[in-house]
């Protein structure tokens, strides 16, 4: 049986076609009736439609006209209703709707964005074509109460669908119809929620996510086990759809549906800076802690165990605030309230230490960064290293030009001294005499060997080295020694001197190391209560020497150990010492490869001990002096500024029957030659006017059958190697101060390549 209204319907249109020659009068007539009607040929183009059409669908009154296409009359209906998220999806809505308008017959009913219901016929013309009719339905509604509540829910962004306790349709919003546009000829009685659930699936569900919505819709009861959590479905569109169940006390079920891309969008960021701000908490170099107002620990990274794994247990098995503050309080005397106070350091049992650095949050909260700064304060002390390093070194600079002046000074007059000391013991023929004589030039040569350790610390530059036996430098430093010793009532003990002590290392230079060690010992003394001793042994193990000297003095307080191989520094009184032998000390040990310690003695005092690398070859034996000079004959011009040292130097010349000439400057040395040719030039380096440079310069000039050899007596080797002239043949260098035995043979050797 055919409803009334489907009936009337059916009415409408059989009168439509039996008056199509007065169509436009029978629109005027519905409007009367407030029915909407619009006319479609076979091509769905507009023929006509009354003003009620219009009313309804205002957004078409500018636009519409005969020959528009049905598609174009929706895509302006959709403009105006559908909701801002579905406006992408405009041209699916137009799709569906055209589907719907070529096949659909049952009457079915729809809400406008306003809130206003209207029902719906579209039905075939027997000529062909379609008709729409419309009526407004709002006022049918069961009472005013319901019309309001629809009307606000047609204005919300999610869509509903109410069914029956026998799962058959009821009603839905248009929200509901334009997020499922292929939806609408389920839109009438005889559908049920599990044909809305089907056609859901089939039309709107990514392929992935048919499956759970298939199970839904195969409940035999949905209202027995409702959705009552949000389900997320991919959309095949594109998106995502949420899928909510609410059931009435009278069974009525209502599935609510909403567009939840946004949600999800806004969850998935969400859950990416979550999970960003896990990856920077958890890769943090910091161990993090945060404690509410409550003092509940709420946030931890995994660094805390790499930190203290101790602190790490207990806050598994209490974590609070209480539980950390206890921690802290632990590593000082601290309460447990101040323990969450102020930043701080501390040392861990194994010797890290930690920096702890507490912050008060705007909403009340605790955070706390722990961090290992163990290798940034090792960093620190580095730093400081080099930076006192860099000092000492700037200390040493100062000291090597303090040493390299107080040479050169000493260099002249030493040669005098040592000359004129050789010179008397060759003519002393009385053996007492000649003893004092041979004590006086091994004084000298010893003070000679120490100017040119001075100036070989202060270029920076080793001198020749070769085995040297320990027992016999210590046994020349405490000749050197015994007076001074004696008149201080000082005890020297040297043990005996195992013979596999040997040393490579230059002469001069180890004799100043243990003659500085054991002069500091005698100051430090001079003002000890007796019986005042020094002992001194030696012994070799695993390839190295080891030399101790102790004294029962009173010692180098530990405060101050670290600074005393330091130039300049010293604990004596003004007048006694300069700060510079200890320092000597180390910088001679070190060139050779060794250490110097210091420590306490046992029963009191200090403890200085030295290690050597042990030599791999015997004691050369020493050369024999040689004799008195041999005589010769030649000119020699000698070229000195300094008096005593020309006049050394002729004395020793004319010994061997050599004739000499002498000039103070290389320019008065260049006059001596024009007056007559000589065999032999000996000349110094440093001189006032023109130096010994430049008279080799003006020698080299000459052809060298008038070009004399040359021998440079200088001080300062170093200095000479580094700018050494152009001089064919190369000059012989003799360093001062020199033996006058060996400057003899120098001298004959030279005279025999020239003859």
């Amino acid at each position: 049986m055919t409803a009334p209204a489907e009936t009337e319907t059916l009415g409408l249109v059989r009168l439509l076609a039996a008056c199509r020659d007065d169509a436009a009068a029978l629109a005027a007539a519905l409007d009367q009736l407030g029915i909407a009607i619009c006319l479609y040929d076979t091509e769905d183009r507009v023929v006509l439609w009354n003003e009620s059409y219009l009313a309804f669908f205002p957004e078409q009154r500018e636009a519409i006209a005969p020959g528009t296409p049905y598609a174009d009359t929706l895509r302006r209906f959709f403009g105006v209703n559908l909701a801002e998220s579905q406006r992408d999806r405009l041209e699916r809505h137009v799709e569906a709707a055209v589907q719907r308008h070529r096949t659909q017959t049952a009457p079915f009913t729809f809400q406008l964005r306003s809130g206003r219901w209207l029902k719906v016929a579209s039905l075939p013309m027997p000529a062909g074509g379609r008709v729409r009719l419309w009526r407004d339905t709002s006022e049918e509604q069961p009472a005013t109460t319901r019309r309001s509540a629809d009307r606000a829910l047609a204005s919300l962004d999610v869509g509903y669908a109410v069914f029956d306790g026998a799962g058959r349709f009821v009603t839905a919003n248009k929200r509901y119809q334009e997020l499922f546009p292929g939806i609408g000829d389920l839109v009438n009685a005889t559908a049920t929620y599990r044909d809305h659930l089907a056609r859901i699936e089939r039309d709107s569900v990514l392929e992935e996510d048919r499956a759970r919505l298939a199970r839904v819709a195969a409940r035999p009861l949905p209202t027995a086990l409702p959705v009552s959590l949000p389900l997320l479905l991919r959309h095949a569109d594109g998106g995502w759809l949420s899928l909510e169940e609410r059931v009435g006390e009278d069974g009525t079920l209502v599935a609510i549906w909403s567009d939840a891309t946004r949600q999800v969008e806004a969850d998935a960021r969400i859950g990416e800076l979550e999970r960003h701000l896990r990856d920077a908490v958890e890769s943090m170099p910091h161990a993090l802690l945060m404690f509410d107002r409550e003092g509940r620990l709420v946030l931890r990274n995994r660094r805390l165990a790499a930190i203290d794994q101790g602190l790490a247990r207990a806050l598994d098995a209490a974590p609070t605030l209480a539980r950390y503050a206890a921690w802290r309080a632990g590593f000082g005397d601290v309460s447990a309230e101040d323990a969450i106070r102020g930043e701080e350091e501390v040392t861990l049992p194994d010797r890290r230490t930690v920096a702890i650095a507490p912050f008060t949050t705007d909403a009340g909260e605790m955070l706390i960064l722990l961090s290992d700064i163990t290798r940034e304060k090792a960093a620190e002390a580095e730093l400081a290293r080099q930076k006192d390093l860099a000092h000492q070194n700037e200390k040493l600079a100062a000291m090597g030009s303090l040493l390299a002046g107080v040479a050169h000074e000493l260099n002249n007059p030493l040669s005098v001294v040592v000359a004129r000391a050789m010179l008397l013991e060759e003519q002393i023929v009385d053996p007492q005499a000649g003893t004092g004589v041979r004590v006086l030039r091994q004084a000298a040569e010893r003070c000679a060997g120490i100017v040119r350790t001075f100036l070989a610390i202060a270029r920076a530059k080793p001198r020749e080295r070769r085995p040297l036996a320990l027992g016999k430098v210590l046994a020349a430093v405490a000749d050197i020694l015994a007076y001074g010793l004696g008149a201080d009532d000082i005890a020297l003990e040297i043990a005996p001197v195992p013979a596999a002590a040997v040393v490579e290392a230059e002469e001069d230079a180890l004799h100043q190391l243990f003659l500085n060690l054991l002069v500091n010992a005698q100051h430090a003394l001079r003002g000890a209560p007796k019986p005042r001793r020094i002992a001194v042994t030696v012994a070799v193990s695993g390839g190295s020497v080891e030399v101790v000297v102790a004294d029962n003095g009173p010692g180098v307080p530990a405060a101050i150990r670290g600074r005393i191989f330091e130039p300049y520094f010293t604990t004596k009184q003004q007048g006694e010492g300069t700060g510079i032998g200890l320092s000597v000390c180390h910088a001679i040990v070190s060139s050779h490869g060794g250490m110097i310690a210091v420590d306490d003695a046992p029963g009191g005092g200090a403890r200085f001990t030295v290690r050597l690398p042990q030599a791999a070859e015997a004691v050369q034996t020493e050369a024999p002096r040689p004799g008195a000079p041999q005589s010769v004959r030649g000119r020699v011009l000698v070229v000195d500024d300094e008096r005593d040292i020309t006049d050394v130097l002729m004395e020793i010349l004319t010994r061997q029957g050599l004739e000499v000439t002498v000039a103070r400057d290389g320019m008065e040395g260049l006059l001596r030659l024009e007056e007559g040719p000589c065999d032999l030039v000996i000349t110094d380096l440093r001189m006032p006017g023109m130096d010994g440079a430049g008279l080799l310069a003006r020698l080299a000039e000459r052809p060298p059958a008038l070009r004399p050899p040359v021998i440079v007596l200088t001080g300062d080797v170093l200095s000479w190697s580094r700018a050494r002239p152009a001089f064919d043949p190369p000059p012989l260098v003799i360093e001062k101060p020199f033996d006058p035995a060996a400057l003899s043979q120098a001298v004959r050797e030279a005279l025999a390549r020239r003859a």
